[in-house]
């Protein structure tokens, strides 16, 4: 099976191309078994970002991971008139190497491809989906929505070739809403930016995920909707949103699924409980298809603004187990909280400690392994604004090891792209567990240019005190 996945991907290169066959930048501490590869180009043009990283559930020496990258030749700082392209990088021998493809979409009215995202269903069939658009919502005329779509495609050979599209969020589908009142009319015209796609491992449901952008600091509220399919993306439920009339959202949020049930958490501008003072963290889970249950989880008057925030993982091994990861200012590492009824009650997990020299986090993700074990993976700042990856782990679920550095040098964002939003939005870090290995994914910039890299390290050293 492995010689036949390998032997369709390098059938896709001949015809396609590969961009990269990814570059190792240096190994890691003894016992650790780190692993740094580069697979974006490493072009000066362009500036590669926003990965999503999926482990296949039956093999997990196959990986695979998305991203995006952005011209960055172009006077404009919002995106305007930039070329955004996807690629996929697929590893068959547990992430030593990977080979990488662009993602053609065959959609000449939105030729931009953004926020891409990647899974695995349960029989192994790789699935990839991004946010298409003709131009961004944020540099589109105000009256006027942008034709854009989250779409998605699968492939059953490893990539040599791709099923049709299909687009279940797009412009112009007013009439594909469930009701909501909460939700505003303008949302829905442009449901579509930062694409998220997620399998439901124990029953195949499919959910698909894009939003409506507002800035954090305006008074114009984001909106982020979704859609499932239980048939493999035949055909699809209406089109539902985060929050109601009580728990409205307020800033973009997360979605993960398991065990038949989807689950969300996001930051809310109010929420009925007397004397709660708002931005709060909220959580809700219901079955696929039905009405989401709604909890409070914390009142929080900071917010990581460049993810999907706050991160979300389930536990796909127990039932009504997810955590979730939030930032503090001036706090290390990141704090996280776990619930084991499906988010009725929270208890903090002992936070990761991490190099004195680290002044603040950004960009958590969270992901559980195969037995359990909670795995976080943060941006460190330091003082001088360089940041380093870390990752650590919770094999009980209730105390984080100490974390270990993923990165290999630190990176800093240049001067020059410090204020270009569309540039350094590199938005978030991802990883993925499998029962040997964690698997990570961000953006680094030690080279001057933002560029995808891939990280491994042993869960076990990580499980470890090391």
């Amino acid at each position: 099976m492995k010689r036949q996945m390998a032997l369709a991907m390098a059938m896709t290169m001949a015809l396609t191309g590969a961009v990269h066959a990814g570059t190792a930048w240096s190994a890691g501490a003894a016992g650790a078994d780190v692993i740094n590869r580069r697979l974006s180009p490493g072009e000066l043009t362009h500036a590669a970002s926003v990965p999503a990283i999926a482990v296949d559930p039956r093999d997990p020496d196959r990986i695979a991971i998305i991203w995006r990258t952005l011209s960055t030749n172009v006077a404009a700082t919002s995106g305007e008139g930039r070329e955004m392209r996807c690629y996929v990088s697929l590893s068959t021998d547990g992430g030593v190497r990977f080979s990488s493809q662009p993602l053609e979409w065959g959609t000449p009215d939105t030729p931009k491809c953004n926020a891409p995202d990647v899974d695995f269903d349960r029989d192994g069939k790789l699935l990839v989906a991004a946010t298409l658009a003709g131009e961004l919502p944020q540099n589109a005329p105000k009256d006027t929505p942008p034709p854009g779509r989250v779409a998605m495609r699968a492939s059953a050979d490893g990539g040599a070739s791709w099923s049709p599209l299909v687009a279940p969020i797009a412009t112009g589908m007013l009439d594909k809403f469930a009701p909501n009142p909460a939700v505003p009319e303008v949302a829905k015209k442009t449901p579509w930016d930062g694409a998220r796609l997620y399998v439901d491992k124990a029953d195949g449901t499919i959910i698909m995920s894009g939003g409506y952008p507002a800035p954090p600091e305006g008074a114009a509220h984001s909106q982020r909707f979704y859609v499932t399919s239980k048939d493999g993306g035949v055909s699809w439920a209406p089109i539902q949103a985060f929050g109601d009339l009580q728990w409205p959202q307020r800033w973009d949020g997360h979605i993960a699924a398991a065990h038949g049930r989807i689950a969300f958490a996001y930051m809310a501008d109010h929420v009925p409980l007397t004397g709660v003072e708002c931005l709060c963290v909220v959580f809700a889970s219901g079955p696929h298809g039905g009405q989401p249950v709604h909890h409070f989880v914390a009142a929080s008057k900071e917010m990581d603004t460049l993810v999907h925030y706050p991160p979300l993982a389930a536990d796909e091994r127990r039932e009504n187990v997810y955590a979730l990861a939030m930032i503090r200012k001036d706090r290390p590492s990141p704090d996280v909280m776990v619930t084991g009824d499906s988010g009725t009650t929270w208890q903090t997990v002992s936070a990761a400690t991490v190099d004195g020299a680290v002044v603040r986090a950004s960009r958590p993700a969270l992901s559980y392994a195969p037995d359990g074990t909670l795995v976080l993976m943060w941006r460190g700042y330091y003082q001088d604004g360089a940041y380093d990856v870390f990752v650590a782990a919770a094999p009980d679920g209730k105390a984080f090891r100490p974390a270990v550095r993923l990165s290999t040098a630190r990176s800093i964002v240049p001067t020059a792209f410090a204020k270009d939003y569309a540039a350094r939005g590199d938005f978030i870090n991802v990883v993925a567990a499998s029962a040997d290995y964690v698997h990570a994914a961000w953006t680094d910039w030690r080279t001057g240019m933002g560029q995808v890299v891939y990280g491994r390290v042993h869960l076990a050293f990580l499980s470890d005190s090391h």
